[in-house]
């Protein structure tokens, strides 16, 4: 079906018979790229708006400017949910020029729905405009344009290694589509095909796509190694049409471009993009996209695709160097890929479908980025992080080929990670013979580098168990100049290195200071290990009865720690709020502690280890505030005693601090009655 034309639209408006209140006018428009939105009711202080669907089917795909008459709160109502996505908007204050995301804090998603019908369910989010005539930019998700990724090849104009060309100009539009090449073709250099955008809405995949081809045309090693064996060919924006116009793009009728491979191809830019594949003999194909908006998978990255048994394990040991190079606090893909002996599996009409069954191929397969999540940035920076980390796993990973039966060898994930594995099982109770283990990398004349930095790394750590501080650092320094050492390896000794630093009795406090400042420095840590860094600080300085700056870092440390977690740390910041001399702080704590631990136990804790340990935190924090009752500490006891996966150890020591109890009570009740 052909596009329809962006038509200029400013939708501030009054509907027929609508009055809009004197306090609040909300201007609404989105003729500017990339923009969509319907208005459907706008009443000012609150308005009902929706996607602009086009002729297609429901989705949830919107991007609009709204302009206020004056400061104060607009709601804005989205029905069809969900509409929103779990980090809330994307808000833009400078014209689309950046964005962060609001919050889900600001967002009342709608209920799940259930058998009653006549429930109205929407998802909404509030805003407050700051001052009159502000105009804010709010889309479903962090936009990516043309203008986008002008700017981004302009940036990188000067790079010999990138060249910009037209594949082809769209179907409608008549607009070029955009194609880039890294490196060179030449003997024994295979060519890789990058795609993104082929439904126009899918915008965070286009900042993975920019991390990969930066890195690509890199000086670094891995970019350097990469161009030596690879030559890439990337269609950034393949519905660029679409883009422009604010389109949704996925499910247009007839299909969209993602359903439109193979000979019947409606579409220049597919037509293009198959014949780009005959002439550089494509054999690599990777084609990234972002799925539904929320909840189960979709909030989790994963690979699709026909998972052709040589294709499938190329994915597997693909994603396992990418569990060793990405964004710490970014998840590995989840390998989906369709078994290709089910009944109508194979779906040639699909980029990664058509790809996996061409003639002698190698890789193909769809990269699924989550549009956000709820416990990871989601963020530009981010997404070219991980976009960087593909690039490092590509050129770690030896492909094999269908006629091969995976020869990878030394060369393999595998190898490292049985290496690894033998490690950990020994270095305890034999540190030689683990150090034996170590020294065949460490004293090895190849250049097996990712070895040798996990061997540092592993003895840095056996020597942080050992209490030899100044080994374990050195060990750490050698991991850190190691340009081999992947991105797991360098976050890992940096945490062990900030461990020996805060355990060593001779370390001063500068020294701890800069160590954090060392760990700081590294981008996205995971919430487990920043939570790590501050409680290691906070132990420091406990040890060391400066309860000040221990509470700083045990109270920053909130922000990290896991949810079942979170009832424990207010028990531990109430001990160091009473060595502080604030007792009166403490017991507010452990009433938080408690309101958190109840509303998550109650009304019966969970059946798993995570459960027995917060029924636990919250006998521990009712009995640390004096005004709780002896009847509110029973009960509290009770959960952990009933709880049927909590340890003996652990309902052994509720039952002694019950017998203590019981004693203080009825030394109570004695002395009452003597007096």
């Amino acid at each position: 079906m052909p596009f329809r034309a962006l038509l200029p639209t400013l939708l501030f408006a009054l509907l027929p018979g609508q009055v809009l209140s004197d306090e609040m006018r909300v201007a609404i428009r989105a003729d500017f790229p990339g923009g969509n939105v319907k208005v459907v009711k706008n009443e000012g202080s609150a308005v009902d708006i929706a996607p602009d669907l086009r002729g297609g089917p429901v989705w949830f795909y919107w991007h609009f400017e709204a302009e206020a008459s004056q400061p104060g709160t607009v709601t804005f109502d989205f029905a069809n949910p969900p509409m929103i996505g779990v980090r809330g908007p994307a808000v833009g204050h400078d014209g689309g020029k950046s964005w962060n995301w609001l919050g889900a804090e600001h967002v009342t998603y709608a209920p799940t729905a259930g058998n009653d019908k006549t429930v109205v369910r929407k998802d909404r989010f509030a805003f407050r405009f700051t001052e009159a005539k502000q105009k804010v930019r709010f889309a479903v998700a962090i936009p990516y344009l043309q203008g986008d990724l002008d700017a981004f090849l302009a940036k990188h104009a000067a790079n010999t290694h990138l060249k910009r060309s037209v594949l082809t100009k769209t179907r409608v539009g008549g607009r070029e589509v955009d194609l880039l090449q890294i490196g060179k073709p030449g003997e024994g250099v295979q060519a890789v095909l990058l795609t993104a955008r082929h439904h126009a809405c899918e915008s965070l995949a286009s900042y993975v796509l920019e991390g990969i081809l930066q890195e690509a045309m890199s000086d670094s090693l891995a970019g350097i190694a990469f161009r030596q064996k690879y030559v890439i060919y990337a269609v950034p924006l393949v519905d660029g049409d679409g883009v422009h116009a604010g389109d949704q793009g996925k499910n247009r009728p007839p299909h969209d471009h993602n359903r439109d491979y193979g000979k019947e191809s409606i579409y220049s830019e597919i037509i293009a993009i198959q014949d780009l594949a005959e002439l550089r003999d494509i054999r690599f194909s990777l084609d990234l996209h972002c799925p539904y908006l929320r909840g189960d998978i979709h909030e989790a990255f994963h690979f699709l695709g026909l998972g052709v048994p040589h294709i499938k394990d190329n994915v597997n040991e693909l994603s396992a160097w990418l569990n060793e190079e990405r964004p710490r606090v970014a998840m590995t893909p989840i390998n989906l890929l369709t078994d290709p002996a089910k009944p109508g599996a194979e779906n040639r009409k699909i980029n990664s479908h058509y790809f996996a069954t061409r003639k002698n191929a190698v890789f193909a397969a769809t990269l699924e980025i989550p549009y956000a999540q709820p416990n990871t940035p989601s963020d530009p920076a981010m997404a070219r992080a991980y976009g960087a980390s593909i690039l490092k796993a590509w050129v770690r990973t030896k492909f094999v080929t269908a006629a091969e039966d995976t020869p990878r060898g030394t060369k393999g994930h595998a190898d490292l990670v049985a290496f690894r594995n033998k490690f950990l099982q020994t270095f305890r109770a034999n540190p030689k013979e683990a150090e034996s283990l170590a020294n065949v990398y460490l004293e090895a004349k190849d250049n097996r580098g990712v070895h040798r930095a996990e061997a540092n790394y592993l003895m840095a750590m056996m020597r942080l168990h050992e209490k030899k501080y100044a080994e374990s650092l050195r060990f750490c320094k050698a991991v850190s100049r190691d340009t081999h050492a992947t991105t797991s390896q360098q976050s890992s000794a940096l945490l062990v290195a900030f461990q020996a630093v805060c355990g060593d009795p001779k370390s001063t406090a500068g020294d701890v200071d800069s160590g954090l400042a060392d760990v700081q420095r590294f981008p996205h840590w995971a919430a487990e290990q920043q939570a790590k860094v501050l409680e290691t600080a906070s132990d420091y300085y406990f040890s060391r009865k400066e309860y000040g700056k221990s509470l700083d870092h045990s109270k920053q440390q909130l922000a990290f720690v896991a949810k079942h977690e979170y009832g424990r740390q207010l028990n531990r910041i109430a001990t160091i709020q009473e060595l502080h001399g604030k007792p009166d702080d403490a017991v507010a704590s452990r009433k938080e502690a408690v309101k958190i631990l109840s509303a998550q136990l109650r009304p019966t804790p969970p059946r798993s280890i995570f459960g027995a340990m917060m029924a636990n935190d919250l006998f521990e924090a009712v009995c640390g505030i004096p005004t709780s009752t002896v009847e509110e500490k029973k009960a509290a006891a009770a959960m952990v005693l009933n709880h049927e996966i909590a340890p003996a150890a652990l309902k052994e020591k509720v039952r002694k601090a019950l017998a203590e109890l019981d004693k203080h009570e009825a030394r109570t009740r004695f002395a009452l009655v003597v007096a």
